[in-house]
């Protein structure tokens, strides 16, 4: 699923910045070399975030 059309960052590509630690959509964006153009991603990147924080206890621990 594409999260962010401006940057074309996908599922993947925020399960992988969340993997090296990404708790927001802005360490997303930093993680995958970008910044925000409209901000829409914003919500959803997040969204994919916190469900990934509760399936995986290890990221939780993280925070």
């Amino acid at each position: 699923m594409i999260h962010c059309i401006c940057n074309n960052i996908n599922t993947a590509k925020v399960d992988a910045a969340a993997a090296q630690g990404a708790e927001t959509a802005a360490c997303v964006q930093k993680a995958c070399g970008t910044r925000f153009n409209c901000g829409q991603c914003r919500v959803d990147i997040d969204a994919r975030l916190r469900s990934l924080r509760a399936l995986n206890p290890i990221l939780q621990a993280a925070e």
